[in-house]
């Protein structure tokens, strides 16, 4: 059963006379108090907490602070605060809610707040609102701990080398732990630690290196300057494109061109409103995530034009010094184009490389690939080709995939894709690395790779 409580509550007969000492007039308002009403009005107390809260909101309202009604041009204004109403018989516009028919003549009612309201209803005896505000949700939290594991249980089919013929097994190409840390909407950093089997095929430990840490300042509108240890440029927008790092690195990355990771310094941001057209820049130590031991530095550039879906360019530059007259260049271009379900790209790069004896080298690289969702999130396929058209120095080095660096080679890769969940993905592909033949006429077997590939991400 609901309870009423009564408040006897001398109030001013004119706003004018309120709050003075000696006002001449004064009248008392007997006001029934529904018990819900109370509640409404100070949520979170019991009842007699809530009516020694009114009450005290009473007494102060006989001194003219709490509340006044004042009926002018057909309408009736409601006031709860005090500065409000000051302003407003000031000659001020109201600012406040209305409704309309509202009053007990069906007068417009103007409010300038939701406690005014609450004080309406129950001084005319109306149904009682709760006009509280909802507690706001709690800020976001300022660190966040995410990671991801790829690996798979290959088989060597065959290969150019016969010490690797046949051979089977599981390993772990990467899993990270990442902590990142939202100190401000303008400092962000995060730090990144990667463990993973031995990418040369021997039986050692899991290697553990820290990946990231970075610290990223967002100084105006989107523009950021990145120091630390952070992605390189060379592929950073390439691979996000691919979308399949846990199936095989792209290009650059996989043919040991560049480096993912460099210690230096960085800018990146938009060059249009839309944020379509965008640019990174990063002077670094060449390095990868040791530290300097030359005097020889890096810069990468990338100037990237792309939407969420239709085409996609990007034009790369990289310049990397190096002792004795061994600077090295990369000049690349990226096309590519996306929808929901599918997206297709080509690739060409050039990594030049002088040579102290004047035989500088030009590498060139061509590559296609194409990913169609047979079902979004659930289903998809997928197939890569790539064209290195000379023999690689750095080829026997390749990670999870020597290759003979005696010949020109086209790699290419074919698989299908289930997702257990969105989290957990599936994957049999298999590689192949086709060899051109020797100067001399001597062929080389051609690289096959079975696998059976597990991602997921938390």
């Amino acid at each position: 059963m609901s309870r009423l409580f009564r408040l006897s509550v001398l109030t001013a007969a004119a706003w004018g006379d309120a709050g003075t000492r000696d006002s001449p007039e004064r009248v008392t308002n007997v006001v029934s108090v529904p018990e819900a009403t109370v509640r409404a009005l100070f949520p979170g107390t019991g009842s007699l907490v809530a009516l020694l809260v009114l009450v005290t909101a009473a007494i102060t309202s006989a001194q003219g602070m709490y509340y006044q009604e004042v009926e002018k041009d057909g309408a009736i204004y409601v006031f709860n605060l005090p500065a409000e109403y000051e302003r407003w018989s000031s000659g001020g516009q109201f600012k406040g809610d209305a409704r309309l028919k509202y009053g007990p003549q069906g007068e417009t009612v103007y409010f300038d707040s939701p406690a005014a309201i609450m004080l309406y209803n129950f001084k005319h005896g109306l149904p009682a609102e709760n006009l509280t505000p909802p507690t706001p949700p709690p800020p976001p939290a300022a660190g966040r701990i995410s990671g991801y594991v790829f690996g798979d249980y290959y088989y060597f089919g065959d290969n150019h080398d016969p010490k690797y013929d046949e051979q089977h097994g599981f390993w772990i190409r990467r899993a990270y732990l990442t902590y990142d840390h939202t100190f401000s909407p303008k400092f962000f950093a995060r730090f990144r630690y990667e463990v993973n089997s031995s990418g040369n095929l021997t039986s050692v430990a899991l290697t553990p290196y820290i990946k990231d840490a970075y610290l990223r300042w967002t100084y105006t509108g989107n523009q950021q300057v990145w120091f630390g240890i952070f992605p390189t440029p060379t592929w950073e927008f390439l691979e996000g494109f691919w979308g399949l790092r846990h199936i095989e690195k792209t290009p650059a990355d996989l043919y040991r061109t560049d480096s993912s990771r460099d210690f230096g310094f960085g800018m990146l941001g938009s060059l249009n409103q839309s944020q379509s057209l965008r640019y990174s820049y990063q002077f670094g130590n060449e390095s990868s995530t040791n530290s300097e031991i030359d005097k020889n530095k890096a810069n990468r550039f990338s100037l990237v034009y792309a939407k969420p879906t239709g085409f996609a360019v990007e034009g790369f530059y990289g310049h990397f010094a190096r002792d004795g007259d061994t600077d090295r260049a990369i000049y690349q271009i990226f096309v590519g184009y996306r929808q929901p379900r599918y997206r297709a790209a080509f690739q060409y790069y050039r990594n030049t490389r002088n040579v102290p004896d004047g035989n500088d080298l030009e590498l060139d690289m061509y590559s296609g690939f194409g990913i169609f969702d047979i079902v979004r999130q659930k289903w998809s396929v997928f197939g890569r080709v790539d064209r290195f058209d000379d023999p690689n120095p750095d080829g026997a080095g390749i990670a999870y995939l020597p290759i003979d660096p005696r010949a020109k080679y086209t790699f290419s890769l074919i698989g299908v894709e289930y997702f257990l969940l969105p989290s957990v993905r599936f994957s049999p592909n298999v590689e192949t690395v086709a060899y051109g033949n020797l100067r001399d006429g001597t062929s080389i077997k051609t690289d096959l790779v079975w696998r059976a590939t597990m991602y997921w991400v938390w």
